[in-house]
């Protein structure tokens, strides 16, 4: 089973132009998010209700483009994340010490739309079958999610444009940035299957320690 998919040149020059600008017209939206207890992803992040209030556009590229794409992917008609904060972001990633450590989502799929890309920034995957041995360990060593970078990984250095989706539940991943020099922008969309029913405990993580 696919971890992840990358789709270069997802976007068009046009495409890709217009957004940027589109966001860097919103810069006010943005608010930095520290990493709650340590164990939290930290960047500077737009939620979904501010994406909906100020860059329909961004949330029109989800609906129309990004959402049948992760679905061909998942072979399965998807639907946005129930929560409209979480369902689609604007990440930025400009220090060294921003990113996502190992985690497993709350989501099944997760799409992300890279804008810029000059600091070296990757997301990192852990695969599927081993995933399915180590997502057991996952909470009893989430206090030290770093033990997980001692297995095989596979990365991706997206760039300006590219797509890539992923199975959030199914592989251990994280975002990290390589250089203190330049940033990282993505727009992120997420997606579950039709009937799921949520993880408490996930879920409940998910408010804790993220935005």
């Amino acid at each position: 089973m696919e971890a992840y998919r990358h789709v270069p040149g997802f976007l068009s020059g046009d495409e890709l132009s217009r957004l940027t600008r589109l966001i860097e017209d919103q810069e006010d939206l943005y608010t930095e998010v520290h990493g709650r207890g340590g164990l939290g992803p930290r960047y500077r992040v737009i939620d979904g209700d501010q994406i909906h209030d100020r860059l329909p556009e961004v949330e029109q590229l989800g609906d129309r483009r990004v959402r049948p794409l992760a679905e061909e992917f998942a072979g399965e008609a998807l639907r946005p994340l129930g929560s409209s904060k979480r369902s689609m972001r604007v990440q930025a990633y400009e220090r060294r010490e921003h990113g996502f450590l190992w985690h497993l989502d709350g989501q099944a799929y997760v799409a992300l739309v890279t804008l810029n890309n000059t600091n070296g920034g990757q997301t990192q995957f852990i695969s599927t079958g081993l995933t399915r041995f180590l997502r057991f360990l996952l909470y009893p060593l989430y206090a030290v999610p770093q033990v997980f970078s001692v297995f095989p990984r596979r990365a991706v250095t997206a760039q300006a444009g590219d797509l890539l989706v992923m199975r959030g539940t199914r592989t251990l991943h994280r975002g990290i940035t390589l250089s203190e020099e330049g940033e990282r922008v993505l727009l992120a969309y997420t997606f579950d299957s039709p009937g799921k029913k949520p993880n408490p405990l996930r879920d409940w993580i998910a408010r804790r320690l993220n935005y």
